[in-house]
Formats: C-alpha cells, sequence, structure tokens
C-alpha cells in the first residue's frame, strides 16, 4: 500500500472522482439555465446510464487489445479534452447548444463506461496479495469522503460563482487526475498476437463469470442486493421523510449523509481488521445480509427521526465491508484483464438493474405506502441472505493456486 504506484492511482482516482461530481452540478445548472426543462435534466442520469450500459458491454473490445494502464490513462485524456471543447463551446448559449451539451454527455459516459471496470483492475497490480484487503477499504474511505464532501462543496460552488467556471474547474481536475495515473508502474502486459474475435471479446466477461463459482454467486447475491438497495434514492428517502417522519425536505439530506458516514467508518474498520475479515470471509458476507435486512425493516417502519439516522447510519456499515469483500475475492479469483472483463459486465448488469428498481420501487411507494416499500426491500435482501447460506462453500474465500490457475487458464483474456 506504501508503494508510489498505488499512492498516484488513488490520488488521481481522488480528483476524478471530484472531478465527475463537479461536472454532474456543472451540467445541471447548465442544462437549467439553457432549457428550462425538467426533461433535459431527467436526460442527464437517463443518457449517463444508457451509454454507460452501452459501452460496459462493449469495453472487453478494448481491453483485449490495450494495456489496462493505457486505456485509463487515454480515457481521462479525452474526457478532459471533450471537457474543455464543452466548455468553448459554452459561449454559445442558443436555444440549439442543449443538443450538443447531451452529445458531449453522451461521449463522456462511453468514456467512463471503459475506464471504470479497468481503474478497479489495476489493484492487483499495484498490491501484494495480503493487502489487498486494506487497500480495497482505504480506497472506498477516499471514495465515500469525496461523495460526501463534493456534493455540498458543488453546490457552493454552484451559488458562488456559474456552471461555466465549475465545468472548466473539473477540466483542472481531469487534468491532475490524468498526469498522476500516467505515474503509475504496472508490469509489462504481454499481449496475444492474434486478438480474439469481436464475439469473443464481448463475451470473454460473461464466460469468466459462468465459469467461476465464486464470482457466479457474489454477482448473483449482488443483484438481488441492488433491487433493493434503490429504497435509498432521494425519490423515496423524500417520501420516508414526510410520511414517517412528517419532517422538512432537508432531512432526507441528513439521511443520506448518515448513510454515508456509515460507509466510511466501515471502510476505516476493513483497514483495522483486514486480517480478521479476510479469515471470516464466508460469515461476514451471510451475516452481514442478515444484519442488512433487519435493519432497513427496522428503518422503514421508525418515526424516531434520531433512531432513522442512526439505523442509516449503521446500514452503511455491512453495506460497505460487503462491497470491499466482494472487491477482494473478484481480484483473488481472475487475471487481471479478465477481471477487468468481469467488471465491466458488472456494471454493465449493475446498471440496468438499478435504473429497473428505481422504477419498480417507486411504483410500490405511490401504489401502497413507503413502509411497504421497505418491507420490500428487507425481504429481497433476507431473500440474499438465504441464497448466500446455501452457497456458502463459494465464498469461503480460499482456492488453491494449482485449481485458480488451471481455472483461469481456460478462460477468455
Amino acid at each position: 500500500m506504501k508503494n508510489t504506484s498505488f499512492r498516484c492511482l488513488w490520488i488521481g482516482q481522488a480528483f476524478a472522482n471530484l472531478g465527475d461530481i463537479f461536472y454532474v452540478v456543472g451540467l445541471i445548472s447548465l442544462l437549467y439555465n439553457l432549457t428550462g426543462s425538467a426533461f433535459y435534466l431527467s436526460l442527464l442520469p437517463f443518457i449517463t446510464t444508457i451509454f454507460r450500459f452501452i459501452s460496459s458491454l462493449l469495453a472487453p473490445l478494448v481491453i483485449d487489445r490495450l494495456p489496462l494502464k493505457r486505456i485509463i490513462e487515454q480515457s481521462q485524456w479525452w474526457k478532459t479534452i471533450l471537457l474543455v471543447c464543452l466548455g468553448i463551446f459554452i459561449i454559445s448559449f442558443d436555444h440549439g447548444f442543449s443538443v450538443a451539451v447531451i452529445f458531449f454527455i453522451a461521449l463522456i459516459s462511453l468514456l467512463d463506461g471503459v475506464a471504470a471496470p479497468v481503474s478497479a483492475a489495476l489493484v492487483p497490480q499495484l498490491v501484494p496479495k495480503e493487502e489487498r484487503m486494506k487497500a480495497n477499504g482505504f480506497l472506498n474511505v477516499i471514495t465515500q469522503t469525496i461523495f460526501v464532501a463534493g456534493w455540498p462543496l458543488g453546490s457552493v460552488l454552484l451559488i458562488s460563482t456559474n456552471s461555466s467556471f465549475i465545468i472548466w474547474l473539473t477540466v483542472l481536475l481531469y487534468a491532475v487526475s490524468t498526469i498522476y495515473t500516467g505515474r503509475i508502474k504496472v508490469p509489462e502486459q504481454t499481449t496475444d498476437p492474434v486478438a480474439p474475435s469481436n464475439w469473443d471479446s464481448i463475451k470473454s466477461g460473461w464466460v469468466a463469470i459462468r465459469q467461476i463459482p465464486t464470482i457466479r454467486t457474489l454477482i448473483s447475491i449482488d443483484f438481488i442486493t441492488t433491487l433493493a438497495s434503490s429504497v435509498w434514492v432521494a425519490a423515496v428517502i423524500y417520501i420516508y421523510v414526510e410520511q414517517n417522519l412528517q419532517l422538512g425536505e432537508e432531512w432526507w439530506g441528513y439521511i443520506n449523509t448518515s448513510y454515508f458516514v456509515g460507509m466510511i467508518f466501515s471502510g476505516l474498520i476493513v483497514i483495522r481488521f483486514a486480517k480478521l475479515l479476510e479469515k471470516y470471509i464466508g460469515f461476514f458476507i451471510t451475516f452481514g445480509l442478515f444484519l442488512s435486512s433487519l435493519l432497513i425493516l427496522f428503518f422503514g417502519t421508525t418515526s424516531i427521526p434520531a433512531l432513522a439516522l442512526l439505523l442509516a447510519c449503521l446500514y452503511g456499515l455491512p453495506e460497505q465491508i460487503r462491497e470491499v469483500i466482494y472487491t477482494k475475492l473478484f481480484q483473488d479469483h481472475a487475471t487481471e484483464k479478465t477481471l477487468a472483463k468481469i467488471y465491466a459486465v458488472w456494471g454493465a448488469v449493475i446498471n440496468l438493474t438499478f435504473a429497473g428498481s428505481v422504477l419498480l420501487l417507486g411504483f410500490i411507494t405511490e401504489t401502497y405506502s413507503v413502509k411497504t416499500t421497505f418491507q420490500f426491500s428487507s425481504t429481497l435482501i433476507f431473500l440474499a441472505f438465504l441464497y448466500a447460506t446455501f452457497k456458502r462453500n463459494d465464498l469461503q474465500g480460499k482456492q488453491s493456486d494449482q485449481s485458480l490457475s488451471s481455472k483461469s487458464s481456460n478462460l477468455p483474456r
């Protein structure tokens, strides 16, 4: 964890993540000033999700043909260049400019869909196996801290300046991120002299998931819990605050902050007790799911504001610990290139699942009640707990080097 390349990785990711937040804040303000239309604002998450989904599916085509470091470095440079172009175009405030903004959003989302899985796959090349749990916990602490601090800071900047200033500030943050990414040193990767066919590349991540039981089980669990986790979106929490707590709208912000504070604390717990978590991986996954099911059930039924804040914070603990454990197991059961393809597939599935679950839980909330929505989510997580218990042998995190090597050799690279 103390090597220079890992330090460059997390610093580069920190600047990139902060830039991503400012990018969204600036675009929301820019689109609203240009159009005054709620429809155009709704296009921002829609376009982002759809194009990231498409690029995640196609990412293996790039991963098979370029070294991982080169992919993430070039994608960050292109994001910077596209934002520079957007900043220049901002001087033309005509009505048709809104279409150009949507075009830039689509292109940047395509780059993000490729860069995200590659960035996650770089960690095993920089950190020894015995330190990966701690490294993943550290990266999650950095990410969640920036998320908690970045949105309020972006709002303050927007009030104090304007969308154009924020876009140019994002350009600076992306440029710094790219410089740090370029300083990462990774072992020289050998590429196959004959690249696989396009179809073989696209399906390789899916084939890897099917052939590696641990990863297949983790993704199945994550699919179920993602369906449930949409209860934390602003639309559901806003109604929860109004119906259950009967308080002002500012409380949904307090609850979200409490949730992410819990995630930050869980990252610190992972760093401190990495060896213990790694020793009992299966237990912490299954017990964490059971605990999450109880916490979300109690949260959905309480009408006490202080208890709601506490439960939201506590819910973030097992949620984040599971995510770090998942990442560690992924890294231990696949080679770097295969890992990047698996992350790409996982990202595509999760993005689509999350989008669908938001609509499903919104429908349940409107048709029945917000309490019913939380009860439904609690039931889903409990089903994930039962499935994890049934598949506990796949969650031990232990696999002989010979077995792993044998399976990896049969996977499409």
